[in-house]
């Protein structure tokens, strides 16, 4: 008699851990949607945020400028870049004529 009473006993507090262990996975799952509806909720604040959005807005602006600035300034230094190369070949011609000049002279001494 007394083991079926412990065995009774024992059935009853498994059932009843077994209820609790149920009853507490039911509040853990409550509350993960709890947390993951606040933090939804947190992020389409945070996504609707004026100055979020201002943030945003002065960022890609500011991108854009400096790329403006980034290609204004490859132009300045291409178009320097071909000013000196137009110099350069100036300077090149000018002393090929100069040293072809000179030849011709030196030629027409050494033939007289």
């Amino acid at each position: 008699m007394r083991s079926k009473l412990l065995l009774i006993a024992a059935a009853g507090a498994a059932l009843t851990l077994s209820a609790c262990s149920d009853q507490h996975a039911q509040e853990v799952k409550e509350g993960a949607k709890a947390a993951a509806s606040d933090i939804k909720d947190a992020a389409h604040q945070i996504a609707n945020d004026p100055d979020v959005k201002e943030a945003g807005t002065a960022i890609k602006e500011s991108t854009k400028e400096a790329a403006g600035e980034v290609a204004d300034q490859a132009k300045d230094l291409g178009a320097k870049a071909g000013q000196e190369a137009k110099e350069a070949g100036a300077d090149l011609k000018k002393d090929a004529k100069q040293g072809a000049a000179e030849s011709k002279k030196q030629l027409n001494e050494a033939t007289k």
